[in-house]
């Protein structure tokens, strides 16, 4: 019998080396870093750093996303129509030094002596410009999951590396901010806050120069010289991308008041010190990371849909419970480790149905669009981050919260403890029981990821 031909190496240039992973990786650490810094701390940092009124914090979060309404869109498209080996690494290359730049005016605290309006609305323009500039780089970045290689087993290793830069990132922002910016300031957390994002936007710099300098783009997408009509018309008629999108906005929504409350919950709920949040989110940070290694094998036992169902679930379940014990740091801090774990399990579930809906369940035309695919997705998680910052700021201004005060009231008290764990619980069984029912069993194996994950719920 005669053996087969040993299979042919591919060339150097198409192969993807340890190097390329680990990079790639690496700018989702960088690019968790800040989104984890605005999750956590830019509420915290407006009211008790910049002494704004609750309120206008909501407003502000609310307008400056309202420039990636066309910003995000016109990302997507601009990458699905750019030559082969040239869609997202110029965008990611361009845009990372406007990117760090807008990092540090964001958390620039600007002189007291300025009226509240000028000083709003200078915040304001920052916030806006870092809005505008994550998006592209991030959309960029996001893409080269699908542009790096067509490989599905190259694709699953680029996304578990991803999730683990993702979490690592994270970490870091939980463990080092607060105790960094009393560090650099000697107490003083306004100037703590300037240094500090100065050191921050040097490091995040360099964690996302690594993909824009290590990865290569090895694979066109398939679009076509199709009218953007034609391909939003497409992507939304993509039953299963909708429902994933929904229940990610939902989920996002969640996170976004229970991680902006933290701060508040722990300090005038719970009455530990504001480091213990940090603590906090290092614990669950690391539970996420547990989670992400307990997916996938109950994903090949159960299939990534039901599993992303019932994790959802459970996470919003834990945290009802925790919201109906007594308000103890021990009970809180247990509900929440058990709520990272089920986010890390759901994550690579919820990646590996998002691949599978977008690279196989096109709309009746048949298109499939990563790039705006990818930039709607991404644009409806960041719109749940500032529609959810605003809506917590309302509440928080509603139940009577006193900007930069030593204690609060028992009606304040009450207000951060519900927007810290009873509306994410509340949003999250929505997006398990509602959205997300009846949703597609399937082997994440086969459905692997084929576009970019979308931002850590």
């Amino acid at each position: 019998m005669m053996r087969p031909p040993a299979p042919v190496p591919p060339p150097p240039a198409l192969r993807v080396g340890l190097k390329e992973i680990v990079a790639f990786g690496a700018g989702d650490a960088g690019f968790n870093i800040i989104w984890g810094l605005m999750l956590s701390y830019l509420a915290y940092f407006y009211t008790d750093i910049c002494f704004f009124p609750a309120r206008m914090v909501g407003f502000m979060l609310l307008a400056a996303r309202a420039a990636s309404l066309v910003t995000d869109p016109a990302v997507g498209l601009w990458i699905d129509r750019r030559p082969a080996g040239h869609q997202a690494l110029p965008l990611l290359r361009g845009g990372l030094v406007p990117f760090m730049v807008l990092v540090v005016l964001t958390f620039v605290p600007l002189p007291r002596g300025w009226p509240i309006v000028a000083r709003g609305l200078c915040a304001g323009m920052a916030y806006m410009g870092l809005c505008v500039s994550y998006g592209v780089v991030n959309t960029a970045y996001g893409v080269m999951t699908s542009l790096i290689s067509s490989d599905p087993a190259i694709r699953l290793r680029l996304a578990t590396s991803r999730m683990v830069g993702a979490t690592l990132g994270g970490l870091v922002v939980s463990m080092v901010t607060l105790p960094a910016v009393d560090f650099l300031g000697h107490g003083n957390r306004q100037a703590g806050f300037a240094l500090f994002m100065m050191v921050v936007a040097c490091v995040v710099g360099a964690l996302v120069w690594l993909p824009a300098r290590l990865c290569h783009e090895r694979v066109a997408t398939d679009c076509g010289d199709a009218p953007p009509r034609q391909l939003v018309v497409s992507l939304l008629a993509n039953r299963a991308w909708r429902r994933l999108t929904g229940a990610m906005l939902l989920t996002m929504l969640g996170s976004t008041f229970l991680f902006g409350a933290l701060v508040y919950d722990v300090r005038y709920v719970l009455h530990a010190g504001d480091h213990m949040a940090g603590w906090l989110l290092g614990m669950m940070s690391l539970m996420v990371l547990a989670g992400c290694g307990l997916s996938l094998p109950l994903c090949a036992r159960w299939g990534a849909g039901v599993v992303m169902r019932c994790g959802t679930v459970a996470a919003g379940c834990i945290l009802l419970l925790a919201y109906g014990l007594p308000a103890r740091l021990d009970l809180t801090g247990a509900g929440l480790g058990l709520f990272g774990l089920c986010v890390g399990v759901c994550n690579p579930a919820c990646f590996t149905l998002l691949a599978h809906a977008m690279r196989h369940e096109g709309g009746a035309d048949g298109l499939h669009t990563v790039g705006l695919g990818w930039a709607l997705n991404s644009m409806a998680s960041k719109m749940a981050f500032d529609v959810g910052g605003s809506l917590l700021a309302g509440v928080l201004a509603a139940a009577g919260l006193a900007s930069g005060a030593g204690h609060q009231t028992a009606q304040a008290q009450a207000g951060i403890h519900a927007g810290c764990l009873l509306v994410p619980a509340v949003l999250y069984l929505l997006a398990g029981t509602v959205v997300l029912r009846g949703l597609g069993v399937q082997n994440p194996v086969a459905a692997v990821n084929s576009t970019a994950s979308p931002p850590p719920t």
